[in-house]
């Protein structure tokens, strides 16, 4: 028996951050890209076509970008999966490795400040993360769990990516056998 993470996301960002936890994390994290196509059903069929174990547990979750008209409602509909939404991007969440964000930002503003806070992230591109910025990632991980934590969920500036990350600091690895 393992536990195995799958991971509903909409684009190549999220699906870049995904493939370097598991890496990172040494789990069984699968991306699943959907784009915006989010759905129940979409999320069973996919627990199928993995073909994952009778005896595995999986844990389904949602990581999308708020700054979607409608994202929100078809996430909410979503009952099982446990939703780590960023709003208004996952840039957000890096920017929370380096800094505190706690006014309402859109999109290009929060990559526009990620860029301009740190070196390492000065040439920061959407489906792509250097190796010094996966280091800063891992060396701040603690910094932007605590300040996404402070954050109001599902408004303007918000973050509930450490839900992944705690979910997965959580498994024994007993359970990561035969991965």
């Amino acid at each position: 028996m393992k536990q195995v993470f799958l991971v509903f996301c909409e684009g190549e960002s999220e699906e870049t951050y995904i493939r370097f936890l598991r890496k990172n994390y040494k789990l069984p994290i699968i991306p699943c890209i959907t784009g915006l196509s989010i759905s129940v059903d979409k999320i069973k069929r996919q627990i199928k076509a993995e073909q994952i174990g009778d005896n595995d547990t999986i844990t389904s979750f949602l990581m999308y970008d708020l700054d979607v008209e409608g994202i929100a409602e078809k996430i909410a509909a979503c009952k099982g999966s446990i939703n780590i939404a960023s709003n208004p991007a996952i840039e957000l969440w890096y920017l929370l490795h380096i800094k505190e964000q706690t006014a309402a930002i859109s999109t290009d503003s929060c990559i526009a400040l990620l860029k301009k806070s740190d070196p390492a992230w000065a040439f920061y591109k959407k489906g792509y993360l250097s190796e010094t910025q996966k280091q800063q990632l891992c060396n701040n991980l603690g910094a932007a769990s605590n300040r996404a934590k402070r954050l109001p969920e599902g408004q303007n500036p918000s973050s509930s990516v450490f839900r992944l990350i705690e979910a997965m600091e959580g498994v024994n690895p007993q359970e990561i056998k035969g991965k």
